[in-house]
């Protein structure tokens, strides 16, 4: 499978994934452990649902400072830490002489998977291609979703051979060997931008959080509804603060902005409603397949098993098709087939066939995820690479908040049946609860289908600039709200004895590229202008970046296109598919996807002394020239060469 990176970065996906595995491997195994913890440690239902309570509710409070974490603390020392302080908490667990000290093992688990997962996330968005994302994100849900599909199963059949210690005495093993492959393997990766940590921010989204989480988790069992509507109320006080806090610091922990990307938005809305029906379905359909139904919970499992693992297959189908048809072509039938899936439970009778439910379910799961996989990668790639790390953040806390919210609506709605037909039998109230529960379902898919069908649309691409365009200069700094440096009116160089800096030699109507550009334009503009590479500035005349030549003979480089770097123009195609796709899909890029990121820029005060030392020992050409961050002329060997021969003539006609 052709994904666009290379081997080390492979390797290092590898790590990363393999240690997210062990994170939701370790949270979906629980379950089917917790009638022998109550046995052995003597707790009763109430308290032992703590442990995984606490363990969403923990991470939750944790994933919104995961963008901080990714500022402050580079690949390794994030990855590497966090895992060990969770084998540390699964080690704990695994020894625990009482419930308190199983329950602090999982809180450090808790606060290391919230800490990880968007870091993990956002990595591997960064390593792979934009192009390619769709592919990558599907080999991500594979991975996780093989976890909730073999988790239950697995801790079933070590808790009744050796025990439910096991568990994470398994867990604490298999950590342990991620650390050292982490040390040996891992690499640091990005350049991500450092946020302050604001005392007041945490304490918003932390306490508000909790507040919140914990009164949807209880909502459908509370003994007083006074106090959980009341801590729900509160909470979604505190998260508001904490979002009006963030629009208004210079440097937010969470960068809730980006919520004004429409792609972003529109994605994120479904995914939400989507996890919450999911969530909620799931909680749902073993209490009909055992109350109503009569089976198992061993059959309810197995009811549930074909949707995890094809799910899963489907999840990495849906995203290589993302990145041959685009988000609409593969959403759109996505969300109709979760639709049919979402009718079917709703028509399940009190008679149902065993086989009906299991395909019915199958049908949603399958629905969902050629749904979500593409949504997410579509909306991830309408933002700027610099703010991913606060898109994983701010999706994982809307998730965590959705999973709870449709978790406790769904359950709600199933407990109104008793209010709805109060002459009914209990048989019959359970029945018309799960149905009333299932239609709730269907509506929230017809509302997440009708979201998709209106808004959800594939980028237009730029359209190809005509040959004549092509052939003129373009100045596209031409206009731009800038700062010009400009000599001192009739001020007379002394050639002998003043110290030449950038801005003495610098060109100072650099033909930049805008960071909007489509990389069809901008081959094409440096084609025109005989340069081989050029600044790429915001709105604002900031620099953002810097493409050359070698950034897209580095793209094509990865197929059979060879490219004169020189002059930029293709001498030699090969007849070969995946490679006019990839030259397709380069000149549809916009340039900041192909652009370098940490540009080597010099002041206008840089002696040009400096400058020349650092064109020798970087081995480069060219060099922009800033003023206060803001682009203001281009620097290059030949602006140099020719300072320097006027210095010559000016030293000639100087008396001796």
């Amino acid at each position: 499978m052709a994904l666009g990176v290379g081997r080390k970065d492979l390797v290092m996906v590898g790590v990363l994934l393999t240690g997210t595995l062990l994170a939701v491997l370790n949270l979906t195994m629980l379950s089917p452990a917790l009638p022998a913890i109550m046995a052995d440690l003597g707790v009763d239902a109430t308290t032992a649902q703590w442990l995984t309570s606490v363990y969403a509710l923990v991470e939750a409070v944790i994933i919104p400072l995961s963008a901080y974490l990714v500022g402050r603390f580079t690949t390794r020392q994030l990855f590497i830490s966090a895992l060990s302080v969770f084998t540390v908490g699964s080690f704990l667990a695994a020894i625990a002489p009482s419930f308190w000290v199983l329950l602090l093992g999982r809180i450090l688990q808790a606060a290391c998977t919230g800490a990880v997962m968007p870091m993990v996330f956002t990595v591997i968005l960064l390593v792979f291609p934009r192009e390619k994302r769709g592919t990558a994100m599907g080999v991500i849900g594979l991975i996780i979703g093989f976890a909730p599909a073999v988790g239950p199963s697995l801790s079933g059949l070590l808790v009744d051979s050796v025990g439910w210690r096991m568990l994470f005495a398994l867990v604490t093993t298999l950590g342990v060997v991620v650390v050292i492959l982490s040390a040996c393997l891992l690499r640091n990766y990005g350049n991500f931008a450092r946020t302050t940590f604001d005392k007041l921010s945490v304490a918003l989204s932390t306490v508000g959080l909790v507040c919140l989480l914990y009164g949807l988790s209880t909502f459908a069992h509370s003994e007083n509804m006074a106090v959980t509507l009341g801590l729900i109320a509160v909470g979604i006080v505190l998260v508001a603060l904490y979002v009006r806090r963030q629009l208004k610091l210079p440097e937010p922990m969470l960068n809730v902005r980006i919520l004004k990307t429409r792609p972003y938005a529109t994605a994120a809305c479904v995914i939400i409603i989507v996890q919450a029906s999911l969530l909620g379905t799931e909680v749902i359909t073993p209490l009909y397949i055992q109350g109503t139904l009569g089976f198992t919970a061993t059959m309810s499992g197995l009811a549930m098993l074909p949707g995890a693992v094809i799910g899963a297959l489907t999840g990495l189908v849906s995203g290589r098709l993302f990145d041959r048809f685009g988000v609409r072509k593969i959403a759109v039938p996505g969300v109709i087939v979760a639709v049919l899936g979402a009718s079917g439970l709703a028509n399940l009778g009190v008679d149902a066939n065993f086989i009906t439910v299991v395909l019915t379910y199958t049908t949603l799961v399958i629905g969902l995820q050629f749904t979500m996989t593409p949504l997410n990668t579509w909306g991830v790639n309408s933002l700027d690479n610099r703010v991913i790390q606060h898109a994983q953040g701010l999706s994982n806390t809307m998730n965590q908040v959705a999973g709870s919210f449709g978790t406790a609506v769904l359950v709600s709605v199933a407990a109104l049946a008793p209010m709805v037909a109060p002459e009914a039998s209990a048989f019959d109230q359970a029945y018309l609860g799960e149905h009333m529960a299932y239609c709730t379902t269907f509506g929230l898919m017809c509302v997440a289908a009708l979201v998709i069908v209106v808004f959800v649309r594939d980028r237009k691409t730029a359209p190809a600039a005509s040959a004549e365009r092509a052939a003129e200069p373009v100045d596209y700094a031409a206009g731009i709200s800038g700062v010009t440096v400009d000599a001192t009116p009739g001020e007379v160089i002394d050639p002998a004895t003043h110290v030449y800096v950038a801005a003495d030699v610098m060109n100072r109507q650099p033909v930049c590229a805008k960071d909007t550009d489509a990389m069809v334009d901008v081959i094409r503009l440096m084609a025109a202008n005989e340069t081989s590479g050029l600044p790429v500035v915001d709105g604002r005349g900031d620099l953002v970046g810097f493409v050359s030549d070698g950034d897209v003979a580095s793209y094509l480089g990865k197929t059979e296109i060879s490219v004169v770097d020189s002059t930029l123009n293709l001498y030699r195609y090969v007849d070969d598919s995946v490679a006019m796709d990839r030259l397709r899909e380069l000149l549809a890029l916009n340039v900041m996807d192909v652009a370098t990121h940490r540009v080597i820029a010099v002041d206008v005060n840089t002696p040009v002394d400096e400058v020349c030392q650092l064109f020798a020992s970087k081995r480069i050409k060219k060099v922009p020239v800033v003023h206060d961050g803001k682009l203001v002329g281009a620097l290059s060997r030949r602006n140099i060469i020719r300072s320097l021969a006027e210095s010559i003539d000016l030293l000639e006609e100087l008396p001796a």
